[in-house]
C-alpha cells in the first residue's frame, strides 16, 4: 500500500509564522496605538543670554498652574469722615483745657514775675528741689484781701508759728495784683523784701515762685527750718 504524501513543513521561524498561525485560529489583534511623543524639555538659556526678569521668571513659574477662584467678596472701604472746621474761640478753649489737664506743666523760672532766693549754702543746694514742687506743703496761708502791713504781719507770725515744730514747706498765696488800684502786685513785692530780711533768715532756708499745677507766680513755697 502505497503512503500518502506529508505535507510540505512551513519555513521560517516560529515567531514568523505567528501570524499564519492566529489567522488559522481565528485570533484577531488589536490595533498597536501610536507611541506617544516624547515631552521636549524647555530650551535651555545659554550663559550669554540674559537672565529672566521677575515677572519673566514668575510667568513661567505659574505656567500650567490653574487659577484659584476667590470665595470672599471683598471688604468695602469706608471713606474718612470729613473734618469739620473749628471755631478759633472753640480751639483756643480746647488748648487750655489739654494745657490744664497736661501732666507736664510749662516751667516757671523763665515768666518775668517769677522769685526765688535762699540763705547760705544750704539754701542754694535745696533750691531747686524746692523749685521743682518736690517738697510735701504742710500749711498754706491766703493773703487776698488783706493790706500791705496786714500781709505782712501774718506772715511773720505764720513762719513763726509753723517753724517752732519741725523743719517744713510752706505755701503762700499772694496774688499777682491784677485786681489791686495800682494794677501792681504790692503783696508779692513786699513778701519778697519780708523773706529777704535779716531777722526773717532764723527761719527761712529758700524760697521759690510754686510750679503753674500749684498756683505759678501767684504763689511762693517756702522752706522752713526748725527752731
Amino acid at each position: 500500500m502505497a503512503k500518502e504524501p506529508k505535507p510540505a513543513a512551513s519555513s521560517g521561524t516560529p515567531l514568523e509564522r505567528l501570524p499564519e498561525i492566529l489567522a488559522k485560529a481565528g485570533v484577531k489583534l488589536g490595533v498597536k496605538p501610536p507611541a506617544a511623543s516624547p515631552v521636549q524639555p524647555p530650551p535651555r538659556r545659554t550663559e550669554a543670554e540674559e537672565p529672566l526678569s521677575d515677572e519673566e521668571a514668575f510667568a513661567s513659574a505659574m505656567n500650567g498652574v490653574p487659577r484659584a477662584a476667590w470665595r470672599h467678596d471683598p471688604h468695602p472701604t469706608s471713606m474718612p469722615a470729613p473734618e469739620l472746621p473749628s471755631k478759633p474761640a472753640d480751639e483756643d478753649r480746647r488748648l487750655m483745657q489739654a494745657a490744664i489737664e497736661s501732666e507736664f506743666c510749662i516751667p516757671v523760672p523763665d515768666h518775668p514775675e517769677y522769685i526765688e532766693g535762699w540763705v547760705g549754702v544750704a539754701g542754694k543746694k535745696l533750691l531747686p528741689n524746692l523749685r521743682n514742687g518736690l517738697y510735701s506743703i504742710q500749711g498754706q496761708i491766703d493773703l487776698h484781701g488783706l493790706s500791705r502791713n496786714e500781709a505782712e504781719l501774718a506772715v511773720e507770725e505764720y513762719i513763726v508759728r509753723m517753724s517752732r515744730f519741725r523743719s517744713c514747706c510752706i505755701k503762700i498765696i499772694h496774688g499777682r495784683g491784677i485786681n489791686s488800684p495800682a494794677d501792681r502786685a504790692t503783696l508779692k513785692q513786699s513778701l519778697q523784701r519780708l523773706l529777704a530780711t535779716r531777722r526773717m533768715s532764723r527761719y527761712v532756708v529758700a524760697y521759690a515762685s510754686a510750679p503753674a499745677r500749684d498756683g505759678g507766680v501767684g504763689a511762693v513755697y517756702v522752706l522752713l527750718s526748725r527752731q
